[in-house]
């Protein structure tokens, strides 16, 4: 029994001083995400509702937050 535990006692050993031996790997630095510029917000010309430049609908030259607004006018 106690061949068994010294010898369970030198693998271990072995295995730790392997393990110290081995470079360490050094990993790179994650490039940071850059940041997003802010979207324009602007106000329906019919209710007021702030809606994302992209997603507003023109009509005479006035943004809207639908077709639904846009068809009403301000």
């Amino acid at each position: 029994m106690k061949y068994l535990v010294l010898f369970v006692v030198v693998i271990v050993g072995l295995m730790l001083i392997k393990r110290a031996q081995q470079p360490r790997t050094v990993r790179p630095p994650q490039p940071t995400p850059k940041p997003q510029i802010p979207e324009a917000m602007l106000p329906c010309a019919h209710c007021g509702v702030h809606s994302p430049a992209s997603r507003c609908v023109w009509r005479d030259g006035k943004p809207f937050c639908s077709d639904e607004h846009a068809r009403l006018g301000s």
